[in-house]
């Protein structure tokens, strides 16, 4: 699957190293990590239905102002929210690491 970034911010996450990444966006070693670990999951994926079929991701729809947003579980906190910019190329572009709680 191609990937994409919308933001400064989310490439940084996926492509600093992970000291870096906790020092300048003060997030958890373990969830910059797993974040990078689930972007990564994204790429070698083939298409959204074998992310879907990976339960720990738990892919969702998500409704309401992010009505056309699909999201992953970074853990039980985060979530990695993003679009489906292509279907024949599937590509996702990422918007966010949010936290829903």
């Amino acid at each position: 699957m191609i990937v994409r970034f919308e933001n400064k911010k989310v490439l940084e996450l996926y492509e600093l190293g992970v000291k870096q990444c906790v020092s300048k966006y003060k997030f958890a070693k373990h969830l910059v990590e797993k974040y990078k670990m689930r972007i990564g999951q994204l790429i070698d994926a083939p298409d959204l239905k074998t992310i879907s079929q990976i339960k720990s991701l738990n892919l969702e729809k998500l409704k309401g102002d992010r009505k056309g947003q699909l999201s992953i579980r970074v853990d039980n906190q985060f979530r990695i929210c993003f679009y489906e910019l292509n279907e024949k190329e599937i590509t996702v572009e990422i918007l966010e690491l949010t936290d829903y709680h």
